[in-house]
């Protein structure tokens, strides 16, 4: 007489071992599917946040500079704002130090803009001079004092931002070149780029507009802009080295990638 079988179902005690590890095959095949897809998905969406958030970055500066709500050496002729600026989180910059070329003093300083420009959240700027959105370091740059050639300058946070209206300093809250916003070249010139946190996780291209209104975008395939490991510099989307130079629309920039005019 045979003894009882083992991996035969018994009422009400669950899978046999061959039924559960048919489940799990199913899972994994479900899975392995379904999580490429969110993640696509979610790159998608944070791509397309970005560029939404630059288009009203561009529309802002517009407003500002047009309205002279930034006008350091007072000639009535506006300048584009900084993220503490737009967003109402600083005081806007109402003095120059002469030049040639003038350059702005953030010492003295006019009423913040009310309502702000742009949302709180493009407040937040890190001390590498990046704001973080969905995925994406935003980060927007200004001609420089440079002598001859002008190059890039952004904001950073140096933590003395911790008050609803901090006072900006000339020493420490800028970045790159000299260091220094030119004044009349700002009335003409901003830049903005928006490049993924974390490439291949929380976006693949990188993006960029000015005062010209256009987003352009690379691939990012070969520069592979990635947050502060590797961060954008000012002439990446452009032709020279300098902030007067110009932008490489449907060719090859300074970091090798190709950029073309976003739909």
């Amino acid at each position: 007489m045979d003894g009882p079988r083992t991996d035969a179902p018994r009422g009400g005690e669950g899978f046999t071992l061959v039924e559960l590890m048919i489940v799990i095959t199913i899972i994994a095949i479900i899975a392995s599917i379904a999580v490429p897809n969110l993640l696509s998905a979610k790159l998608s969406a944070n791509e397309t946040a970005a560029i939404a958030t630059l288009r009203n970055l561009g529309s802002a500066q517009a407003m500002i500079q047009g309205a002279a709500r930034i006008d350091a050496d007072n000639d009535s002729l506006g300048e584009f704002g900084t993220f503490l600026e737009l967003s109402g989180r600083a005081r806007v910059r109402r003095g120059y130090v002469a030049g040639p070329p003038a350059g702005a003093d953030f010492t003295v300083l006019g009423t913040e803009i009310r309502p702000p420009a742009v949302a709180a959240s493009l407040s937040n700027v890190d001390r590498n001079g990046f704001v973080t959105k969905s995925g994406y370091a935003l980060m927007i740059l200004f001609p420089d004092t440079g002598d001859p050639q002008a190059g890039w300058v952004h904001e950073i946070n140096t933590g003395s931002y911790e008050t609803p209206i901090p006072d900006l300093a000339t020493t420490g809250q800028f970045s790159g070149g000299t260091g220094v916003i030119s004044v009349d070249l700002a009335e003409n010139l901003w830049f903005a780029y928006a490049i993924p946190v974390t490439r291949g996780t929380s976006g693949n291209r990188a993006f960029f507009t000015s005062q010209q209104g256009d987003v352009l975008q690379s691939a990012n395939e070969v520069a592979k802009h990635s947050g502060v490991l590797l961060p954008v510099d000012g002439r990446s989307a452009f032709l020279g080295d300098w902030s007067t130079s110009k932008v490489a629309v449907g060719t090859k920039a300074k970091d090798d990638d190709v950029w073309k005019i976003t739909n």
